[in-house]
C-alpha cells in the first residue's frame, strides 16, 4: 500500500527511463529534476510501451519503488515523451486513477477556492 500521507509532491518524469533502473538509479534521475524522494516528494515513471509505471517515493523507515504492469486488456496511458528531461506535477487523484488504469488528460485544473466575502 502507497502511504500516500507521507507524500508531499507528485511529480512525472515527461521522458523515457530504462525500466530495468533499481531504487538507487531512478533516485539518480529524480535528482536530474531537481526532486528528492527522501524529503516527500514522488516520482512517477511511465514505461516506453506505456503499460508499465514505476513510482519511487519515501516513507519514514526507507525508500520505495512500486511497480505495476497492466494487462493486455487495460488502457495504455495517454502520456507523451519529452526528447529533454523534463517533469510536470500531478494531483493524487490522478496518480490514482493513473494507478487504476484509468484513461485521461488533464485540460485544466480548476484554481483553489477563495473566499472573497472578507
Amino acid at each position: 500500500m502507497i502511504a500516500v500521507g507521507s507524500i508531499c509532491n507528485i511529480w512525472l518524469a515527461k521522458y523515457r527511463v530504462d525500466f530495468r533502473k533499481g531504487h538507487w538509479s531512478l533516485l539518480a534521475e529524480a535528482y536530474k529534476l531537481g526532486l528528492n524522494p527522501l524529503d516527500g516528494d514522488a516520482l512517477l515513471f511511465i514505461g516506453g510501451d506505456k503499460r508499465k509505471l514505476k513510482l519511487i517515493y519515501s516513507d519514514p523507515t526507507g525508500l520505495w519503488v512500486s511497480y505495476k504492469v497492466f494487462h493486455r486488456s487495460a488502457m495504455k496511458t495517454l502520456i507523451d515523451f519529452t526528447a529533454e528531461v523534463s517533469k510536470s506535477s500531478m494531483t493524487a487523484a490522478e496518480l490514482g486513477m493513473l494507478l487504476e488504469g484509468a484513461a485521461f488528460v488533464v485540460h485544466k485544473r480548476v484554481k483553489p477556492f477563495q473566499n472573497e466575502s472578507n
